[in-house]
């Protein structure tokens, strides 16, 4: 299916939810601060660093990502592609920065430990459930997950592998920027471990829970239509 025929209502519903959530799981746990999940570890730095948002933080890293995906795909990473990823990539910052406002009464960091780590595992859940919802959808791929797809694809290294790789990459920089500009390990602690375990589990149990329905949803459309 080419990206035009992935542009219809219920694929685009689905996704923008998957961001909302996704972006809500970042606030939840970053909230909690217990340390934030690697996916997001280095624009998180960089917010401490600049006097840029996480959102925008994010997109700066996003402009990366495209880059090495350019890099290594060539002219399979299509101009269509790189125009929906960059559109992705601004909503999906502006979610972040929206979520942060919408729960900033969510502040568990004054709370007792065991609370904030049940707060920041039902962070994990719910980013986990945005995950969920944007690989249904079908529809594009975020930058950082097109560069682990683009990687997998040009090195023939198993995608879990590359996976694991580019996520330790990621936790390296963020130690290495905040270190050498705050002299001080910023962002990871317990939390980033807890969400390299659980994010992926929640994604397989939300599949097994609510998947067939969820593609259900998404075929009626496609019946519709024809």
């Amino acid at each position: 299916m080419s990206l035009k025929e992935k542009l219809t209502g219920r694929r685009l519903f689905i996704c923008a939810m998957g961001m909302f959530f996704y972006a809500s799981g970042v606030a939840f746990t970053k909230n909690c601060n217990l340390g934030i999940s690697p996916i997001v570890s280095v624009a998180y730095a960089l917010s401490l660093i600049l006097p840029v948002s996480l959102g925008w933080c994010t997109s700066l890293c996003n402009v990366v990502f495209i880059i090495i995906q350019k890099a290594l795909l060539k002219r399979e990473y299509t101009p269509a592609i790189m125009v929906a990823q960059i559109l992705m990539s601004i909503i999906f910052s502006l979610a972040i920065d929206g979520t942060a406002l919408l729960w900033s009464f969510v502040q568990p960091a004054g709370f007792f430990y065991p609370l904030r780590i049940l707060i920041f595992i039902f962070g994990c859940a719910v980013l986990g459930l945005g995950v969920f919802l944007i690989v249904q959808a079908d529809f594009v791929v975020l930058p950082a997950e097109g560069v682990v797809n683009a990687v997998t694809k040009c090195s023939k290294i198993k995608f879990g592998t590359v996976k694991i790789l580019f996520d330790g990459t990621m936790v390296l920089t963020t130690a290495i920027l905040t270190l050498a500009f705050l002299h001080e390990l910023k962002g990871i602690r317990e939390g980033t471990i807890l969400a390299v375990l659980l994010i992926g589990t929640f994604v397989k149990a939300i599949a097994r829970a609510i998947g067939p329905g969820v593609g259900t949803f998404l075929k009626q459309e496609t019946h519709h239509k024809v």
